[in-house]
């Protein structure tokens, strides 16, 4: 009997082993419910969904030069700069022109934007066949992207949006330089065009066309891969960092070839000539943008696929840019010439602009950006991802460098008969105000001498250092977690004051005048004269419109604590 009590044991066990696989099978073969990154890979790869993987930094730029005659110039591509011992790198030729001789200029250029990281090189031979994949290690990520479906910050990683790929005929030995498209079932049998995919395994594969959907590699052809390894975090500098420094030219036999074969025609800056280029950055780098996890993975490949890869509607036009820009753009809104006509000049009009073309960011936008034409627009309303208040009171906006990237990809993609402009949007500073607003200083003094002030028990053991830094957080908090159009939700911010343990009341204090719980004075930093406002209630935000705390380091010192 025991020895049968046994092998029951025996069958139960592995039973439940087995049903234990089954269900783990049965989870991962589904969209809604796979959780490991490799299966959540595959399912979407049969919609043609390509998994983003990480991006480094961005820096942009601006070159003086000096002491070069008057002509037009190419800074190759690959030059290089070293700021603060980190290494940026030109992923296009450089163009511009020097319009007087041997004077100091600030060029106007072609391409301002460097990628952070380590040029590297991959070499590979064709052996002919249809729809050839190459498969690119990379050892620094995969890993880590496979086993826990997070990067860490301190790991180098090979840059998903730095490659650039060159073929070598085997018989003419000729170079040209091919492209990546999105799908080579839409390319004719000669483009010289590449699918890129972040496969299930977090290295890079590269499919060639079979001359039918796209030009196939012939046996023999070499193949040379360039791409940059990035520092991650560490790589990341401040703006002003560059402090003048000169571009190195990139050297190596394989691009040494290309270069001759390729731009040899092109009037290239040589060695002898880099010193009189002096690179600044006004700004500081992007930060970097992790690889898309599970979870990202099933809330955008649903919008992707329904876009079709094209930029139709709004919808459109912020899944394709929040998923492609997100080390550039925090948040994304999209407002047609309706829209605009209707919100954005009817907001101008409102606080007495009477033409919205009259405010210099909205003329800006329109010269840099559309075309003579007013109507037929798409109109980008975006914030920085890294600091978009300057100093904690200035609002910063993206330079006109990281625009132009996110012009450039929408014009691929784009109804030809759309422009898109990608405008500044309008930011609403807040702060703590009682008080009624009759001019031009009144604001300043409404905003001086405002503050809030909390009644706590007495009988509670707890500092006033302790609730002004916990109503502090709450502040931080409510506000860094805003977008465009969102609603400040006052009224929830009070409640979470009052929730603080030993605080019983809250008011909004300006000497005698006080308000029950929290007003605000609200303004726009450009217009702080005509668009004002003290409010006791929530804010609803316009899609074109952005709020932060005015000096929110500085909110402690506008809380007065009272015991009773």
């Amino acid at each position: 009997g025991s020895n049968f009590n046994a092998f029951i044991d025996v069958v139960a066990y592995m039973y439940h082993v087995l049903l234990f696989y089954l269900n783990t099978t049965s989870n991962e073969s589904t969209f809604t419910t796979a959780t490991i990154y490799e299966n959540m890979s595959k399912l979407v790869s049969s919609i043609g969904y390509k998994p983003l993987g990480d991006q480094t930094s961005i820096l942009t730029i601006d070159i003086t030069a000096q002491n070069i005659t008057a002509g037009a110039y190419v800074l190759p591509k690959f030059s290089f700069i070293n700021v603060s011992g980190n290494s940026y790198y030109m992923l296009k030729d450089i163009e511009f022109e020097k319009v007087v001789d041997n004077t100091v200029e600030t060029l106007e250029l072609s391409n301002n934007l460097l990628h952070q990281g380590t040029l590297k090189e991959a070499t590979f031979t064709a052996v002919g066949e249809s729809y050839e994949t190459i498969t690119l290690i990379d050892s620094y990520t995969s890993p880590q992207l496979t086993e826990s479906a997070k990067q860490v910050k301190e790991s180098k990683f090979i840059a998903d949006n730095t490659f650039s790929v060159y073929v070598q005929d085997g018989v003419t030995g000729n170079w040209s330089e091919w492209r990546e498209a999105t799908s080579l079932f839409l390319e004719d049998p000669s483009s010289k065009k590449y699918e890129k995919r972040l496969n299930h395994s977090g290295n890079y594969e590269f499919k060639f066309g079979d001359s039918n959907n796209g030009r196939s590699l012939n046996e023999g052809d070499k193949v040379v891969l360039f791409y940059i390894v990035s520092d991650n975090d560490a790589g990341a500098v401040g703006a002003n960092s560059a402090d003048n420094q000169s571009p190195v030219l990139y050297t190596s036999s394989n691009w040494e070839a290309i270069y001759t074969d390729l731009y040899s025609d092109l009037n290239s800056i040589t060695s002898p000539t880099l010193p009189n280029l002096l690179v600044t950055n006004e700004f500081a780098s992007t930060p970097i943008k992790t690889a898309e996890t599970v979870d990202q993975i099933k809330q955008t490949a649903p919008k992707i696929f329904e876009t079709q890869d094209r930029l139709v509607n709004k919808s459109d036009y912020e899944s394709h840019i929040n998923r492609h820009f997100g080390n550039v753009t925090r948040n994304v809104k999209v407002l047609s010439n309706e829209d605009y006509t209707s919100q954005v000049l009817f907001y101008y009009n409102n606080i007495g602009v009477k033409r919205g073309i009259d405010d210099t960011r909205t003329l800006l936008a329109q010269v840099n950006f559309s075309t003579s034409t007013n109507f037929n627009n798409i109109y980008v309303y975006t914030v920085r991802t890294n600091q978009p208040i300057i100093n904690e009171t200035v609002p910063n906006y993206l330079n006109e460098g990281q625009k132009r990237l996110i012009i450039d990809y929408c014009n691929q993609k784009k109804d030809i008969t759309h422009n898109v402009i990608i405008s500044d949007p309008i930011f609403k500073a807040f702060s703590f105000g009682v008080g009624e607003i009759t001019g031009s200083s009144s604001v300043d003094t409404i905003l001086r001498e405002s503050g809030i002030r909390v009644t706590v028990d007495r009988n509670i053991a707890v500092s006033d250092a302790s609730i002004k830094t916990k109503i502090a957080t709450i502040f931080k908090a409510a506000f860094s977690s805003l977008d465009l159009g969102s609603l400040v939700d006052i009224s929830q911010i009070s409640k979470d004051i009052l929730n603080i343990d030993g605080i019983e009341g809250l008011e909004t204090v300006n000497g005698n005048n006080v308000t029950p719980n929290l007003s605000f004075i609200i303004w726009n930093p450009d217009y702080r004269d005509i668009d004002s406002v003290v409010l006791a209630r929530d804010y609803k935000l316009k899609n074109f419109e952005y709020a932060y705390f005015y000096q929110v380091s500085d909110i402690t010192n506008k809380i007065t604590i009272r015991r009773v």
